[in-house]
């Protein structure tokens, strides 16, 4: 069996598992952390002149009336709601009760380039991670002359520094022990040519 018919078959594998086993959008909402440039629904219970929508900045952050300034990127709906309901009732409801809803979910994206069918930008799904072999699924698989064993994942660290990760994709599509490599946003995925 070729490796892009594994891939295909581990994406089509996980994209089930998530039907079929009734994955909720509720459980990965759960973890996904709100990201510079995500457009939010703030409401308000009660208060319907601090309903508005908010982009976050590209710092991280959103102006909401009367608290000003708070930090959200990083934070999960459920903290980010918590932190500015806390935020309003420390100083001017006695009770406050906000929701927050994700209207538009900045772009978060990897590259793919070398020995890919088709080299170029992958974009995560919203509210989900995104993982080496299901990049490389999207990048159309590797060509028949990839490096498939040392896959390298460059990823640039907080510092402005550039960390490389060398990982085996065969050993994710084969090994079930083997855990799939999760990406960050702005990761670069380089599959270099075998040497025979």
């Amino acid at each position: 069996m070729h490796l892009i018919d594994k891939i295909i078959k581990a994406v089509a594998f996980a994209a089930c598992a998530t039907v079929c086993l009734g994955v909720s959008a509720e459980k990965t909402s759960i973890s996904y952390r709100l990201c510079p440039l995500d457009v939010l629904n703030i409401k308000v219970f009660n208060e319907p002149d601090m309903d508005t929508v908010y982009k976050v900045t590209a710092s991280g952050y959103i102006v909401m009336p009367l608290i000003g300034s708070v930090k959200v990127s990083g934070l999960t709906l459920a903290e980010a709601q918590n932190k500015i309901q806390e935020l309003y009732e420390k100083d001017y409801l006695t009770t406050a009760s906000v929701t927050i809803f994700v209207e538009e979910y900045a772009p978060r994206r990897v590259y793919v380039i070398g020995q890919v069918n088709r080299p170029g930008e992958v974009l995560f799904p919203n509210e989900e991670e995104l993982t080496l072999s299901r990049a490389i699924a999207n990048a159309g698989g590797t060509t028949r002359i990839a490096k498939d064993r040392s896959i390298n994942v460059k990823r640039k660290l907080a510092d402005g520094t550039i960390k490389v990760f060398e990982v085996d994709l065969r050993s994710i599509l084969n090994d079930k022990n083997v855990t799939d490599f999760p990406l960050r946003d702005g990761d670069t995925i380089e599959v270099q040519e075998s040497a025979f």
